[in-house]
């Protein structure tokens, strides 16, 4: 849920000028949730009608068309129960998942101007939703995978030194390996505030032919 991809080539100024109307967070969520449409939890009918909201109410409730089930774009999620501005929810979103060093709590409510003590309930929800999605898919379980490939060797002269020719990918002699780089996100409190980094899990290298 929580990945790169959901803010690609966004800014922090573009998450403000996209979700600052609490409908169009609202949305971000719901496509988020159904990303092929609304589909019911509890029947799997893909029909729903919207109910008014009741006075106060933040959140718009569907209602499936088949058996009457209602719910909202964040129930069943790691947002459930939240009452804080789903923008809010965005904003801390979008740091933890674009930073590329350790993002504490502090750092992230100086930022976005979310309290601290909320963003440290979100940043736990954060990691729980990690776990839950690390088990369910355990092929993939881990946070992030680095990719890349590189070429070593080559064949040399008689004498010793370096034959000339072609370099990189593909050259006369040089083997292909392509290498995997399993991140994990460490998790750890240091004067009562929790910081998260990122670190490297496990290695992994392969020959690879052309």
């Amino acid at each position: 849920m929580f990945r790169k991809l959901l803010f690609k080539d966004l800014t922090f100024t573009d998450i403000h000028t996209l979700y600052s109307d609490p409908r169009e967070a609202e949305r971000f969520f719901f496509d988020l949730k159904w990303k092929d449409g609304f589909v019911c939890s509890k029947c799997g009918h893909t029909h729903c009608m919207t109910v008014i909201r009741k006075n106060g109410s933040l959140r718009t409730v569907y209602q499936c068309s088949h058996c009457g089930y209602q719910e909202s774009v964040i129930a069943g999620t790691a947002l459930e129960g939240t009452k804080a501005p789903l923008l809010s929810w965005i904003l801390v979103m979008f740091v933890f998942v674009i930073s590329k060093t350790g993002t504490s709590a502090k750092y992230i409510s100086d930022l976005t101007g979310v309290s601290y003590h909320t963003t440290n309930f979100m940043l736990r929800k954060i990691r729980q939703a990690q776990k839950q999605d690390n088990e369910t898919h355990a092929a993939t379980d881990c946070d992030a995978i680095g990719l890349d490939v590189f070429s070593y060797c080559g064949k040399k002269h008689e004498n010793g030194g370096k034959k000339h020719g072609k370099r990189g990918w593909g050259a006369e002699g040089k083997g292909n390996v392509a290498a995997a780089v399993i991140r994990q996100y460490v998790w750890e409190i240091t004067n009562g505030d929790e910081e998260v980094f990122e670190a490297a899990d496990a290695a992994k290298f392969k020959i690879a032919a052309l």
